[in-house]
């Protein structure tokens, strides 16, 4: 039955002898000219294009949409549940109401999916965030500053704090300065570190050293500001405790306690060897500062500058080159050949005492 309907259909598509005419006329004339090979083949494909599409509605029509209907069929189309459609009860419907439904469901679908997914995502963002910040500013309690008490001995002075018993407790840092009048660890260095919590007392004697900070070593007559800092957690966070000043009682120290060197210093190769006696009080001993000046006949550290520092007490001898560097000084920073200078040592012990040894004049070769 099909087959029948599409031969009558075929039948009917007639075209008049004057279209006829006129067609094979414009085509004779086109053929007169040079077609581009690319526009020639745009054309064949356009012209197939609405032929084909011709030949398709008006067959569907003639059939009654029995065309379409089968070409439907072949992607699992049921006309059995489209009763009521366009193809079937207005044939003029059937082109317009195929493509108005196929492109609105797919873009309505796609967007509506996204928005969701979007926000779901900066929900979480938004939520997360905030829970990492709150915990790394958290700061633990329970971390005090030591109460801090001091007196003085009969060569010493005796620092003492109250027991703190936080469980963060890491240790205490006795502090203590000359100048500043809130010392704390680490900026004001430390003289003694302790770990046991239950430790609350510690005695500083006349002549100890200290770690750092102006205080080098206690010299009795001096006084200091002694004060406690308490360390806390993994992260070493510090509390200091209040400071107390006390005058160190005892002898002060001073050069007689702190002998000089004697110096000697000769021409050499390409330089001077300087050469000194080692020192008797290796105890207190810092370092030793090899100076040297042009104007000044008794040079000494650190008023004339220094070329270089030992810090072992058992090394007696030093080399200065005659294009040596030199810090500080009277003689533009750097030795020179043919130029006459006072060579001497400068013995440093603690507590900022320093015995400047006797000076002997050598030219530099």
């Amino acid at each position: 039955m099909f087959d029948s309907k599409y031969k009558e259909a075929c039948e009917n598509m007639k075209l008049s002898d004057s279209f006829k005419t006129g067609l094979v006329k414009m085509m004779k004339q086109e053929s007169k000219k040079a077609v581009p090979k690319r526009r020639l083949v745009l054309a064949t494909i356009a012209a197939v294009i609405l032929v084909s599409t011709s030949v398709v509605f008006a067959t569907n029509y003639a059939t009654n949409g029995e065309l379409i209907k089968s070409i439907l069929s072949g992607f699992g189309y049921d006309a059995q549940q489209t009763k009521g459609d366009a193809l079937e009860t207005d044939a003029t419907a059937a082109p317009s109401a195929t493509p108005t439904a196929i492109p609105t469901a797919i873009p309505t679908a796609a967007p509506t999916a996204t928005p969701a997914e979007t926000t779901a995502a900066s929900t979480q963002t938004a939520t997360t965030a905030p829970k990492e910040t709150t915990k790394a500013t958290t700061v633990p309690t329970g971390r005090i500053a030591p109460s801090v008490s001091a007196s003085a001995g009969t060569n010493s002075v005796t620092v003492k704090w109250n027991k703190i018993s936080s469980p963060d407790l890491v240790g205490y840092k006795v502090v203590a300065s000359k100048s500043d009048s809130t010392p704390k660890y680490s900026e004001n260095g430390y003289y003694s570190w302790i770990t046991d919590a239950n430790t609350t007392s510690c005695t500083i004697n006349n002549g100890d050293g200290y770690n750092s900070g102006d205080v080098g070593k206690f010299s009795g007559g001096t006084a200091y500001y002694f004060s406690v800092t308490a360390v806390y957690g993994e992260e070493w966070q510090k509390i200091a405790g209040n400071a107390v000043q006390v005058t160190m009682p005892g002898t002060p120290l001073t050069a007689a306690t702190c002998p000089a060197v004697n110096v000697n210093a000769s021409p050499g190769t390409g330089g001077v060897s300087v050469s000194w006696s080692k020192t008797t009080d290796a105890t207190g001993f810092v370092y030793y500062k090899v100076v040297a000046s042009v104007g000044n006949s008794a040079p000494s550290y650190p008023d004339d500058g220094y070329v270089t520092y030992i810090t072992d007490p058992n090394v007696t001898s030093y080399f200065v080159a005659n294009d040596a560097a030199y810090y500080g000084g009277d003689f533009g920073g750097k030795f020179a050949a043919g130029t006459a200078y006072y060579f001497s040592i400068t013995a440093c012990y603690d507590g900022d005492v320093r015995s400047p040894g006797n000076a002997v004049p050598v030219t530099m070769p």
